[in-house]
């Protein structure tokens, strides 16, 4: 079955961490370079999803210097709004009447084409579900990145512990009827513990006694998000390292010197 090309909305806004700024000298993550002088992350990412099969447009939502920047390479830009939330907002118009599209973040320095197009194939895998959400095993991630500067957060669920990603598929209705809750979602990204709590006491009570199930999860995501199912999807490790502290920036590219050596 061939699968039909989709949008990707990267999302390149918002100022680096001060200790981030402070080492590069860089205000927007977006703009740092992985090697100095290098090609900014931004750039890194769009010829990726630019080489991907699967990718159609490629719309980056920027600063005005992010947007001058990739202008020539991305097909549309859009001014970043003052929330993440409020980006995503911003950029619906331009991809309501899809079905899903890719919202992806700009430092994933390390994801290629064939990442991308993994992820979208596995989604491929079941369809009729309206957000794909990509987790990553903390064993694989570790065999991987065994660095304590790359360390990530974790949720301990039934199956195992998991990550969480940085390219999304969704369908884009979901934004627009449930923005309280996706904002929700957004704030508490980077801690489980709170997002369980706003699932609900049970999924809760589940996760700290650790039998919280994958699917239990996606179950609770029908039941929040009314008219709409959600399915996390097991994805390479390269999808959720992402930058955002100095030491991280660091050790990544301490390991990529080691292999161009």
């Amino acid at each position: 079955m061939r699968l039909k090309k989709i949008d990707v909305l990267i999302l390149a806004g918002g100022k680096s961490k001060i200790s981030l700024r402070r080492f590069t000298n860089q205000e927007n993550k977006a703009l740092i370079e992985i090697f100095s002088p290098g090609i900014p992350m931004i750039l890194q990412v769009i010829n990726s999803f630019r080489r991907s099969k699967y990718i159609n447009r490629i719309i980056v939502t920027g600063s005005e210097a992010v947007n001058n920047l990739v202008n020539n390479r991305a097909d549309l830009t859009i001014p970043e709004g003052d929330t993440i939330l409020t980006t995503l907002k911003s950029g619906i118009h331009l991809l309501f009447q899809e079905a899903h599209f890719l919202i992806s973040s700009c430092d994933i320095p390390l994801v290629t084409e064939s990442h991308i197009n993994r992820f979208i194939e596995e989604c491929n895998r079941f369809p009729d579900f309206d957000l794909y959400y990509p987790i990553v095993e903390k064993e694989t991630y570790q065999n991987n990145y065994p660095f304590p500067e790359l360390r990530r957060v974790y949720a301990n669920l039934f199956e195992g512990s998991f990550t969480g990603g940085n390219i999304i598929l969704v369908n884009p209705q979901i934004i627009v009827k449930f923005e309280r809750i996706i904002a929700q979602f957004i704030h508490f990204r980077k801690h489980p513990l709170k997002i369980a709590r706003l699932l609900g006491p049970q999924i809760t009570q589940k996760y700290l006694r650790k039998y919280l199930s994958i699917r239990d999860i996606e179950k609770k995501f029908s039941e929040l998000f009314i008219g709409f199912k959600g399915k996390a999807i097991i994805s390479s490790p390269e999808i959720a390292l992402d930058i955002d502290k100095a030491i991280q920036l660091k050790k990544l590219r301490e390991i990529l010197g080691e292999k161009i050596r």
